[in-house]
């Protein structure tokens, strides 16, 4: 007998997209832009240029810029997007937009199976319109097809423990791998994937079953032997996105010298132990993740014990996974509010349990001709919520940033584009500090070379570049602070050629390094 259509389901898979096309066609200078351009520098590369799926290229690593990476599935599919539709701002998001969409409904389906179809809708709900899942479910970020990956990953195991159909074992397993290959983190997941086995069929069942021990250890080899191949191009070539090794430097011979390269760390340490610091997190769950109505739902679903415990238990071992990444990142986790991710789908299976009756249509059977009514409120009340609490959560000011759009850098970028030839290759300083392989000025400037920060960069640095490296210009973000911080620079610069750049804002200035400047047609 063929299932019926869950019109409430669809209708919140609707919500879900027109929520991510809010601003879908911003260039990626909203928040975590650098991020962002990092992906989409990649994926263009690709664009242009043949496709090295196991060597992804940087603009910011000279003229080769190898980098280790985690595994480009996202960059891959914006570069063939790309390819059939050009380079666009909008298409780069609709990619991300579409692992989002594709998440909100494996949670609905996994929300279904752990406690019925009403807990299955109140879940994918809490994710169509939590505002960080839906500011980052249209950037080109890794932590996108991460998050969908997850929750399949889950749903597969779920299905499995209750079917016994090796195929849903199959395909949970195929998610667990993809989701610890485009994002490390995700490998976390295996948690409540083994926990699904553990409190359906016991310990002994499950340690014999192949799904649950060879299936999953090939999912980690997988994601294994990837990582250490993206270390292995760190070493050989000194540049990687934060895999292992501390991203924000270069190989030995430009680190030596240069000056001071600030690379940063995401692991919790004693300054972030404070009540400040647990404060702001609670705050940023509250108002931005999940927004004050829906975090009382998701405390309510915590503190339930209507479900039964084998089927709650998974969420719980969900949750406490994903919390334990909080934990042990916190210097991460405060700058970077997708880092948070892992932590919504379990929050969002307790919104589920505890609003399950506001989305099942036998609460509102018993109050007859009036059913209609109440069924028509109540889905009214809860979109104002969601809109609502999106609107008041900050998002569109912190995150989206209309009012606070790089205008400038693009500007910039422009304005190199057109006074340098298109081979040329170019040194950026960017940033007071942390800013050493910054991705920002190059690829709005469709150029490759390297870059540094205020404090990284020097005379010796610069020489080794032109004369050995064949760098042939130099632009300086913000120069009224790279004269007062660093007169050496300005005083080395001072013998090479400052070029204008029209329409451009003051603080950006371009030197040619001994290349003609060549204006394209």
């Amino acid at each position: 007998m063929p299932q019926r259509v869950d019109w409430c389901a669809l209708a919140i898979l609707a919500l879900a997209l027109a929520l991510r096309l809010y601003r879908i066609d911003v260039p990626f200078v909203d928040a975590h832009s650098w991020r962002q351009v990092t992906n989409a520098d990649i994926a263009r590369i690709w664009t242009e240029g043949p496709i090295d799926f196991f060597y992804p290229t940087v603009s910011w690593g000279g003229a080769e810029g190898r980098v280790g990476l985690e595994f480009p599935l996202l960059h891959v599919l914006i570069a063939w997007a790309w390819r059939v539709v050009g380079v666009s701002d909008s298409a780069g998001r609709l990619v991300p937009v579409a692992f989002s969409v594709l998440g909100v409904w494996w949670t609905y389906r996994l929300g279904t199976r752990l406690f019925g179809a009403p807990a299955g809708r109140a879940t994918s709900f809490l994710m169509a319109v939590s505002p960080t899942v839906v500011y980052f479910g249209r950037t080109p970020l890794s932590d996108t097809p991460m998050l969908a990956f997850s929750v399949a990953a889950v749903l597969g195991y779920v299905a499995y423990a209750q079917t016994g159909l090796a195929r849903y074992a199959f395909w949970g397993a195929l998610a667990l791998a993809l989701a610890g290959l485009v994002k490390l983190p995700a490998v976390l997941v295996l948690g409540p994937v083994i926990w699904t086995g553990l409190a359906a069929r016991g310990l002994r069942r499950t340690l014999v079953d192949p799904w649950y021990v060879a299936a999953p250890l090939a999912a980690i080899g997988v994601v294994g032997l990837w990582y250490l191949h993206a270390d292995q191009v760190y070493l050989e070539t000194g540049l990687t996105q934060a895999v292992f090794r501390p991203s924000g430097t270069y190989n030995g011979e430009l680190t030596h010298l240069g000056g001071v390269f600030k690379t940063v760390s995401h692991w919790t340490n004693r300054s972030n132990l404070t009540w400040d610091t647990a404060r702001e997190m609670a705050v940023r769950y509250y108002t931005l993740h999940l927004t004050p109505v829906f975090a009382l739902a998701a405390l309510g679903g915590l503190l339930s014990r209507h479900w039964p415990w084998r089927t709650r238990s998974v969420v719980d071992i969900w949750a406490l996974a994903s919390f334990s990444l909080v934990a042990v990142s916190l210097q991460g986790q405060i700058f970077h509010e997708f880092h948070q991710l892992p932590t919504l789908p379990p929050l969002a299976l307790y919104v589920g349990m505890s609003l399950a009756p506001l989305f099942d249509a036998a609460t509102y059977a018993r109050f007859g001709r009036a059913s209609l009514g109440l069924m028509a409120t109540a889905a009214l009340a809860l979109l104002g919520f969601g809109l609502g609490g999106f609107r008041n959560s900050g998002a569109i000011e912190h995150l989206y940033r209309p009012d606070l759009m790089n205008q400038s850098l693009i500007d910039a970028g422009w304005a190199i584009d057109a006074v340098t030839p298109k081979d040329a290759l170019v040194v950026t300083i960017e940033y007071e500090a942390y800013g050493t392989n910054s991705p920002m000025v190059l690829y709005f400037a469709h150029r490759r070379g390297w870059s540094f920060d205020k404090t990284s960069i020097s005379p010796a640095l610069i020489d080794y570049l032109r004369s050995r490296s064949g760098a042939c210009y130099l632009v300086a973000g913000e120069w009224p602070q790279v004269e007062r911080g660093r007169p050496d620079v300005v005083d080395y610069l001072k013998a090479y050629k400052r070029i204008e750049l029209p329409y451009t804002a003051p603080g950006y200035q371009l030197f040619d390094l001994g290349c003609p400047a060549v204006a394209r047609p």
